[in-house]
């Protein structure tokens, strides 16, 4: 015969289990349900006591003789005040069954009320650290929603914060995967001193629920930042990176389907654009990190200076580039329209079907719905303010276009980017130019993909330790015109990838020193905070690093447009700017810009500014480089000074 228990009968669920197993399941299911259903149990233990105690004392007749004819709801009350109040057992003089029942549902009341107080404390706490950390969602509208966390946030923060200077309670929301009371402390101690108001929320932007607290469809940018590295500091990989970022793309489309939503999102690999094209469409600015810093390290390492112009260019203190209406040049042919301003420097026209030319052929007439593209302290001083010149004696004679020389660079550093910064480098060699890549690991893999690409230089690969004095020792670095140093991050923190970098820079001028040659450097940095450490004493070590893509993210969150006009600016192909000796130009001497802009204009070329070489090395002094100066203004140009301009080539 087949005998079943109680709890067998009832559900399989129980099958073999004895009553206090069943019993302790329950009430682990109960208390698992959170405050309310423990608030709950305590009632009903409550009740359990109050009723039981209040039955044994009409029964056995225990009640006071002055409450003998109380009711049985009456009796419930006095039972409930016993056990919510201790001291009400010591008011009582009556019979010792009476009191005995009483003392039991005292006691059994101080345990219910301890666990309810326990109970409230703990559910306060809980709602207070759920207000602390920030769950609720933003109520903001026209603000700036960064997605993400990376050492860039805080250069992306002080630039929005000078950007939305003039702006009254300007706010960014920053919404990342952190715990908010670090992500405070974090953004208190980078933003002091700045005016800014920065709302943070816990959440992953990957997921439609955490993207709802931002309130995407009231901002009037939403910033997707690429992760770098991961929580331990390690280097996060280009692929991942970019996973991450579609998959927020894909969250964004989701949470929000209004296409006009201004979407700034950054990119390590190029070959994941059209993807993500595919998922935000046309209209989203796509920032390639990758080829862009890669494009900035091969520019700054041919030109001593232009990094502290691009720099100068993307942040939101000094210059900065506009683009704005100016009905008055309409019939002007665009050489005119240059020489009308004085306070701001014409560089390119936005046309009215949207183009960006940078600059337009300089006999092309303004066109009504035309807007201008200018380099200026603010808006406000875009004016037509420009006057002729009155004298062009000093302007030298253009002179016949000579041929390039082929130049020998040193690459040290075996990077990921390393095949995009050779492609580069080779749209600016001259034939016969000469490349020697050295890397810890074999440069031999990185370079497989860019094999038969180089059109204009010869390539030489060799492995080792860029760290390593003896192996910079050999390379003959003083017989090199350019010498670039890229971080290499694999298996490394950035941490540690900028520390080895500054060994190798520390070498590299230990060896010029004792030649007595200098070769320009450019290196590559990955934290900002470590740039005054590698700059080893030496200005002109000038450090391209995520620096230059927040700043460039930051402008183009504030005005969309200039996604174009960078586009432009940082590529080989058109206009570039470049940093020539100011005697190729004018007479050395005292003169006005206005003359040294005409002279750049004779050649095809716009005058943006000048760097002087006195003042090269003085951080103060921005290392020299003054751009977009008053073409009144006079200024003194000597054979080592040089001209900012833009130019084809």
């Amino acid at each position: 015969m087949i005998t079943r228990t109680w709890g067998d009968a009832l559900s399989p669920t129980f099958r073999g289990m004895n009553w206090r197993e069943r019993a302790r399941y329950r009430f682990d299911n109960l208390m698992a349900r959170g405050i309310g259903a423990q608030i709950l149990l305590l009632a009903v233990i409550t009740v359990v006591l109050v009723v039981v105690a209040s039955v044994a004392i009409k029964l056995s007749g225990a009640l006071p003789e002055d409450s003998r004819d109380d009711s049985f709801g009456l009796v419930v009350w006095k039972s409930l005040m016993h056990s919510l109040d201790a001291g009400t057992l010591g008011g009582d003089t009556v019979k010792w069954p009476f009191l005995t029942i009483m003392l039991i549902v005292t006691i059994g009341g101080i345990f219910v009320v301890s666990a309810l107080i326990g109970v409230l404390n703990q559910g306060f706490g809980e709602m207070l650290d759920d207000l602390r950390r920030g769950k609720s969602a933003v109520v903001e509208r026209g603000h700036t929603v960064i997605l993400g966390w990376d050492p860039k946030l805080f250069t992306l923060l002080s630039e929005l914060a000078e950007a939305n200077r003039n702006q009254r309670d300007a706010c960014v929301v920053i919404l990342a995967d952190r715990d908010k009371v670090e992500m405070d402390a974090e953004i208190a101690a980078a933003m002091e001193g700045h005016r800014l108001r920065i709302v943070t929320r816990r959440g992953n932007a990957m997921t439609t629920a955490d993207l709802g607290l931002v309130a995407l469809a009231r901002s009037k940018a939403v910033i997707v930042l690429a992760p770098a590295s991961h929580p331990d500091g390690s280097a996060v990989s280009a692929n991942e990176s970019d996973t991450m970022v579609l998959k927020t793309l894909l969250a964004i489309t989701k949470v929000n389907v209004d296409s006009s939503l201004h979407i700034v999102a950054e990119i390590r690999d190029p070959q994941i654009e059209p993807v993500a094209r595919m998922v935000v469409g046309e209209r989203a600015a796509l920032i390639l990190a990758g080829p862009l810093v890669s494009r900035l390290l091969v520019q700054t390492g041919r030109q001593s200076g232009l990094s502290v112009v691009y720099t100068e260019l993307l942040d939101f203190a000094g210059v900065e580039i506009y683009i704005t209406p100016q009905p008055l040049l309409v019939g002007k042919t665009f050489r005119e329209a240059v020489s009308s301003y004085d306070t701001s420097s014409l560089i390119g026209v936005h046309t009215k079907t949207g183009e960006i030319l940078l600059p337009p052929p300089f006999e092309r007439r303004f066109e009504a719905g035309d807007q201008v593209v200018t380099i200026s302290e603010d808006d406000d001083q875009i004016v037509l303010n420009g006057s002729p010149i009155d004298n062009d004696d000093a302007i030298l004679p253009v002179p016949t276009e000579q041929r390039q020389a082929p130049e020998r660079t040193l690459v040290l550093g075996a990077s990921s980017r390393l095949p995009v910064v050779l492609r580069e480098l080779d749209a600016y060699a001259a034939d016969g130019s000469d490349t020697t890549v050295v890397g810890e690991t074999d440069p031999a893999e990185v370079l497989a993909e860019i094999d038969g690409q180089l059109k204009h230089m010869k390539l030489t690969v060799q492995a080792g330790d860029i760290t390593d004095r003896g192996v910079l020792e050999r390379l003959d670095v003083s017989s090199f015109d350019h010498v670039i140093v890229l971080s290499e991050t694999e298996g490394r923190t950035q941490e540690m990838a900028d520390a080895r970098t500054t060994v190798a820079l520390l070498y590299l001028r230990d060896i010029q020193r004792a030649v007595a040659v200098k070769v320009p450097i450019t290196s590559e940095i990955l934290e900002i905070q470590n740039q005054a450490l590698a700059s080893v004493a030496e200005p002109d070590d000038f450090i391209v690093s995520n620096t230059l893509i927040s700043l460039l993210v930051s402008q183009v969150a504030e005005n969309p447009y200039l996604k174009g006009v960078f586009d432009k600016l940082f590529t080989s192909e058109g206009h570039e700017l470049y940093l020539r000796p100011a005697t190729d130009y004018v007479q050395a001497g005292d003169l006005s810009f206005a003359v040294v802009s005409e002279a750049a204009l004779r050649r095809g070329e716009i005058a943006i500014g000048y760097r002087r070489a006195e003042t090269a090395r003085d951080a103060a002094q921005g290392f020299g480089v003054v751009l977009n100066p008053s073409k009144r203004g006079r200024v003194t140009l000597g054979a080592q000074d040089k001209i900012v301009v833009l130019a084809d080539n």
